[in-house]
């Protein structure tokens, strides 16, 4: 009997390897036939069984000699980040195919490349496979295509308006009042060093998305009446505030921030086993995704019964355009019957959850990052500051203008630092796409005409086409012994945060307008926003090169809702405050106050290695690109009482 089972279980693993070895000449076969330079790799990177043994698997692999794993294993990884432009140059070619026993996946970092993977829509769809943990509340925009996406995009699309833009403009200068002045809780001059800077621009997104997006208006703890248990109530819809409302066990706010914080275990864990996993972390999470869809929810139904009742609601609100555009209207209930919805009350939540998911991290994160690297490049910060004294020339923050200033915004320093920090961290990693089973595509590398091999998964590379030597213009490096990153581009400057290389005319920002779309009829019929990234006043990369939204068709349909959020909290931030890194960890206040200048340098400069360190080896992605380890400490200090203030 042992000897037959055993038979029997050797014949599977057999038949198994056999079945790997036939898919894997097949993919290899494809990969030399598509005129692509290609790698071998044991293993595909987004394999769910590998992600989870790679805890014993990578060990066992860096124990073996180098020269049996250098060509292939950094490619195992999840390198996009920690490698970045390097395997492009190490391979000698920007566009290349790893060949997998279980799937061909083509990495990219050629903007040509790219452009002509994203126009072409309908050939080089999304991999879609990616998406399916974010249909966990509904089907959305994210996790369609073809028809289906037209059919959301068409209808989520209205609420992003430059009219909406006003709006997310005048809301992010409150709110980020209100994030300041909890920094300073009540001083003048400095602020205590703040650890909390990632979790507040979240507040502060979080706030921004809800009240432009939803119509929701979210106080800044500390601002409006204070409840009893200390939080403070304000808005309406019953969403509102950081107060528990009827029938709830969590606030709005703390349960979004639980979900956001949980968010991979929500995504992997089945629900089932979440809910009766006997952890704490478990526990919160599985509850925070239920209140908040209950809030959402409800929401949702208030908003319908008003839209029924004849009370339309502003069509800012993307609740309710969402609600109008699936056709709930008082006249098609008018006749007594149920109007037919064209998108599911599942769907609308799904399209609800995402927005406020994917907009607040995208905006959150650039504005935190942008914090920490005008601390550690004080001659930039300082630039950002002229440049905001000569827009704003004195006026206070009640008589800023969107029409008037956003543009300069975008076509001055600010606009600079802004594209700046998202060339070097932008919000996804690797942008996916992919080619259908039985549907290969032609492809131009370089003046070659290539062939994409069928079901291959396609990885755009933001990281690398950021750095990608061959789009940009470069300079030497600040400091050739000690590079920025160890592996890319050592020999240039794009992996060192220099703003200045956008700006092409000083005086060019009080001539900018904000960039207009290009005239495509179909684009502008799905809300889709064809104006480029960049402003005119400054630097535009080639296309394709710069993707922190994506491109084409697929980019990011709240893009310029980010960007003016980002100018604005930046704006507001560094017409009044400088920020400095903190150096509590190598010297106290008032040592700092006895130090020569040259001592202050040397602890500044620890610090700054460090927040360096910290942005290279402790950032990874969940859905967007963030510091997943520690935090960064910073101080706000009132403009002219800087400690730190040097070339």
């Amino acid at each position: 009997m042992a000897f037959t089972i055993a038979l029997a279980l050797l014949t599977l693993i057999a038949l198994y390897a056999l079945k790997v070895y036939r898919q894997f000449s097949r993919n290899l076969a494809a990969a030399k036939a598509s005129g692509i330079k290609y790698m071998t790799v044991p293993f595909f990177l987004t394999n769910r069984y590998y992600q989870l043994s790679c805890i014993i698997i990578i060990p066992l692999m860096r124990r073996l000699p180098k020269s049996w794993t250098e060509p292939w294993f950094d490619l195992t990884l999840d390198w996009g980040w920690a490698r970045r432009y390097e395997p492009f140059k190490r391979f000698g070619a920007d566009t290349f195919i790893t060949v997998t026993p279980e799937r061909n996946v083509l990495y990219t970092a050629d903007a040509d490349v790219i452009c002509q993977i994203t126009n072409r829509r309908n050939d080089f769809p999304k991999a879609l496979e990616v998406y399916e943990s974010l249909k966990i509340y509904g089907n959305n925009v994210i996790t369609s295509e073809g028809h289906q996406w037209r059919h959301h995009r068409k209808i989520t699309s209205p609420p992003f308006s430059e009219k909406n833009n006003h709006l997310v403009f005048a809301e992010t200068l409150g709110q980020s009042q209100g994030m300041v002045d909890s920094w300073m809780d009540g001083n003048t001059e400095r602020s205590k060093t703040i650890h909390t800077v990632a979790d507040d621009t979240m507040r502060l997104s979080l706030h921004v998305i809800s009240r432009g997006g939803f119509g929701v208006k979210l106080e800044w703890p500390g601002k409006g009446k204070v409840t009893e248990n200390g939080l403070v109530k304000g808005g309406h819809d019953g969403a509102s505030s950081d107060s528990v409302s009827k029938g709830h066990t969590m606030s709005y706010t703390d349960a979004l921030g639980l979900l956001l914080h949980n968010m991979l275990a929500i995504l992997i864990i089945p629900k089932i086993i979440l809910k009766r996993l006997p952890f704490e972390w478990a526990r919160l999470a599985y509850t925070s995704y239920v209140e908040w869809g209950n809030y959402m929810n409800e929401m949702f139904q208030s908003k319908k019964s008003a839209i029924l009742e004849g009370r339309e609601g502003d069509n800012l609100d993307l609740m309710v355009a969402m609600i109008k555009g699936a056709g709930i209207t008082k006249e098609s209930a008018a006749n007594g019957q149920t109007p037919a919805q064209t998108l599911t009350d599942d769907e609308i939540l799904g399209n609800a959850f995402v927005f406020i998911l994917a907009g607040h991290e995208t905006a959150a994160n650039s504005v935190h990052f942008c914090l920490a690297l005008l601390a550690m490049n004080i001659t930039s910060q300082r630039h950002l500051q002229r440049d905001l004294d000569d827009i704003f020339q004195g006026r206070p923050v009640s008589q800023w203008d969107y029409d008037q200033d956003v543009p300069k915004l975008f076509g001055g320093m600010a606009g600079a630092v802004m594209n700046e920090e998202l060339r070097l961290v932008a919000p996804i990693v690797g942008i996916p796409k992919s080619t259908a089973k039985g549907s290969p595509q032609p492809l131009n590398v370089r003046g070659k005409k290539c062939t994409v091999p069928e079901n291959v998964y396609i990885q755009l590379m933001s990281p690398a086409v950021h750095r990608n030597p061959n789009h940009w213009p470069t300079g030497p490096p600040a400091d050739p012994e000690n590079p920025a990153h160890p592996l890319s581009n050592t020999d240039n400057d794009l992996e060192e945060f220099k703003p200045e290389r956008w700006l092409l005319d000083s005086d060019a920002k009080n001539a900018a307008s904000m960039p207009d779309h290009d005239g495509d009829a179909e684009a502008s019929s799905l809300g889709v926003n064809t104006a480029p990234d960049t402003s005119a006043a400054l630097y535009r990369p080639p296309k394709g090169a710069y993707i922190p939204f994506s491109e084409g068709y697929r980019s990011c349909i709240g893009r310029r809702f980010a960007q003016v959020q980002i100018l604005a909290a930046l704006a507001l931030i560094f017409s009044q405050y400088s920020v400095e890194l903190s150096v509590d960890t190598y010297a106290s206040e008032e040592e700092v106050e006895k130090m020569s200048e040259k001592e202050k340098r040397g602890v500044w400069e620890k610090a700054k290695a460090e927040v360096e360190r910290q942005m290279r080896d402790d950032m990874g992605s969940v859905i967007t690109l963030q510091l997943r380890k520690g935090s960064i400490g910073l101080r706000f200090v009132k403009r002219g009482n800087e400690r730190f203030d040097w070339k």
